[in-house]
């Protein structure tokens, strides 16, 4: 199905000294933020706390949509003030430490409001959080495209995903230890504590040797309209978006499997070691693919998230024995992680290296507040068909990632 990945050694690039510190830097970083991401995860962690609490699906059910759409949607309307920063790692760590201050605020509701504050107000520090994050991704791949070579980036990105991956697979392993009774006390303060992590990296990347651009001084409102004008114009961005449209099934679809797995927290602590260990195994090798072929990664890990959503279903609807077994679903999980860790990379390393300058940041901007608006979409019809059924909308990601790994195939860049 896939054509031959060309052994492009040429592309991938060796670093120099200055190269290799700020690749460090935002090693470190970036596995810290990656390790509090894990702790906070909507898709387990948060979605089993909550429903442990007794929090209404309504409420849960929004969880995801609130996390992935509002950390992209504002991002076409605060780009233009990011272009005129003329250090954009400044921007990082002023968005990491409001996220710190998110995540605090989450762990103070689990652990002190009644079930429905603590719903709802989960939602807002979600929500908050999400803009916070909106602030970090734009301008972190600036900082990238910046400070690391093209043929280098996908590596960097990578392999911080594997550390966090490790570290997050040795912190869940002590989940298996909590006793049901009091996991939800042990869970609320985790994430209490996961706040530091956002600190941390922050102080990690205002260490990064960034070289300082001239401002851009354009019109915030005609910028705006240049950025939305190339999902108009640009026939290969616009592809790109259709790609990350029909995928979007990779993100959001997780929270299907805690759901039919139950609420033991063996099973929480199994999803989350699992999803650790899919980043640990997994993303440095699509790292090293994504530096030789960004839309290639995007493609692969696409076809897996569609065969594993449709593996899922058809275990369920079978209802094959081996189902019985607490760690079936983590592991189905584990593999369509594994997939969605591919198209995460590829995706990121293709948006960096398919621009420069201050063009990244309106690719960026411009396509992530499309997909912002299509993750609310898909996420109110997913709540429709989920009513009904997890299964309907399981298998409905699951035709639509397949379709989202066939137009990947046509992204390819020089």
């Amino acid at each position: 199905m896939f054509p031959k990945l060309r052994n492009n050694s040429s592309k991938m690039k060796s670093l120099n000294q200055k190269e290799k510190h700020n690749a460090t830097k935002l090693i470190a970083a970036a596995t810290c933020t990656k390790l509090g991401d894990v702790l906070v995860d909507p898709k387990t962690v948060l979605t089993w706390l909550l429903a442990q609490l007794g929090t209404s699906g309504a409420v849960i059910s929004w969880l995801v949509p609130i996390r992935e759409s509002g950390s992209m949607l504002p991002q076409l309307f605060i780009s233009g003030w990011v272009k005129r920063v003329k250090l954009r790692k400044h921007v990082f760590v002023l968005g990491a430490l409001a996220q710190a201050i998110a995540v605090a605020a989450m762990g103070f509701v689990a652990l002190f409001a009644p079930p429905t504050i603590a719903g709802l107000t989960m939602l807002v520090a979600v929500a908050f959080l999400s803009v916070a994050r909106a602030f970090c991704s734009i301008s972190s791949k600036d900082v990238v495209g910046r400070t690391i070579p093209k043929g280098a980036r996908g590596r960097v990105g990578g392999l911080s995903a594997s550390i966090s991956g490790v570290i997050s697979t040795i912190a869940a392993s002590s989940l298996i230890w909590v006793k049901d009774d009091t996991a939800v006390q042990v869970l609320a303060w985790v994430v209490l504590g996961a706040s530091v992590l956002w600190i941390l990296g922050s102080a990690f990347y205002l260490s990064v040797d960034e070289t300082a651009s001239n401002p851009s001084e354009n019109d915030f409102s005609s910028d705006m309209l240049k950025r939305l004008g190339l999902v108009q114009n640009d026939a290969l961005f616009r592809r790109f978006i259709i790609a990350r449209m029909l995928l979007l099934g990779s993100a959001l679809g997780s929270p299907l499997f805690v759901i039919l797995a139950g609420g033991k927290v063996l099973s929480l602590g199994a999803f989350v070691i699992a999803s650790g260990i899919a980043k640990a195994t997994s993303s440095v090798i699509w790292g090293n693919m994504a530096d030789r072929s960004s839309h290639l990664t995007m493609s692969a890990g696409g076809i897996i998230v569609a065969i594993t959503a449709a593996l899922g279903l058809a275990l369920e609807l079978s209802s094959a024995r081996i189902l019985d077994h607490p760690l079936s679903w983590p592991m189905v999980f584990l593999i369509f992680n594994i997939g969605y860790a591919g198209i995460r990379v590829g995706r990121k390393t293709w948006v960096i290296d398919a621009a420069e300058g201050d063009q990244r940041t309106d690719y960026v901007s411009a396509s992530n507040t499309v997909i912002a608006v299509a993750i609310i979409v898909v996420g109110a019809v997913g709540s429709l068909l989920q009513a009904s059924s997890p299964l309907l909308l399981l298998g409905t990601y699951s035709g639509l990632c397949f379709l989202g790994a066939w137009v990947a195939l046509s992204l390819r860049i020089d």
